[in-house]
């Protein structure tokens, strides 16, 4: 009796642990899974991005040597053939410039070309320089980088990153100064952009607003981590660091 009771016992038992290691593979395969769409979702969104980037640098040549030429030749026939009337010319003439000068504009918000010929030291200082001269916000850039080795489509994730949390700063934040710090030792490069302004409750805000999620995505593709602090009424700093690795 004892026997058969021990018999069933260890049939049950036995039962049980295969079960268990049928359950076990089967949510294995399930994580495992999971995480491979993860992967391909991911590997999937950086393309897309990238194909994105590359679209916007092609609507930029467009703009800059189709239209921007173009108008530039009718800007010198009407010089070389003047009409009667001055005020008319001179009103063709103006808007030309206007139309050339917005077409500029467009053309390097798309992409700034010095990316690729000068690089993101350059580019990022420009960046600031630009933004100053057109908003009451007083922007200090401090870079110290050597970044002709990194890959010109890494690097424009990194200006994708610094001018979304200028846009942040300056569409949000009722700042008057912004704070742009970059430097990179051996393994990483450092980013780190401060502002004076009203700051937010991060649980109130998180990273999915505000045009912060793009800053996310692309630190991501970067294999970054990207550390948001923001005290209400005393500022917000983003700090990204990039894995140098990443940018070749």
């Amino acid at each position: 009796m004892y026997s058969e009771i021990v018999k069933h016992y260890t049939v049950l038992v036995a039962g049980l642990v295969f079960l268990s290691l049928i359950m076990a593979m089967f949510l294995l395969g399930i994580f495992f899974q999971y995480r491979l769409r993860l992967q391909e979702y991911a590997l999937q969104l950086t393309r897309e991005i990238e194909l994105i980037d590359a679209e916007r640098k092609r609507i930029h040549i467009d703009l800059h040597d189709e239209i921007g030429a173009g108008l530039a030749s009718v800007g010198i026939l009407i010089q070389q053939q003047p009409c009667d009337d001055r005020v008319i010319q001179e009103k063709i003439t103006n808007q030309i410039i206007t139309m050339r000068a917005r077409i500029k504009e467009i053309a390097y918000d798309l992409v700034p070309i010095i990316l690729d010929t000068q690089g993101l030291y350059v580019t990022i200082r420009e960046l600031a320089s630009e933004m100053g001269e057109h908003i009451p916000i007083a922007f200090v850039c401090n870079t110290s980088i050597s970044d002709k080795q990194f890959n010109p489509v890494k690097a424009t994730h990194i200006y994708r990153i610094i001018k979304e949390a200028f846009a942040n700063a300056i569409t949000h934040a009722n700042c008057t100064k912004i704070h742009c710090i970059i430097s990179n030792d051996s393994k990483q490069l450092q980013v780190q952009v401060a502002d004076n302004g009203s700051g937010f409750n991060k649980q109130i805000a998180p990273k999915k607003g505000t045009g912060i999620s793009h800053i996310y995505v692309r630190a991501k593709i970067l294999h970054a981590k990207v550390d948001l602090e923001s005290t209400q009424q005393k500022g917000t700093v983003y700090k990204i660091q990039i894995p140098i690795e990443a940018l070749q």
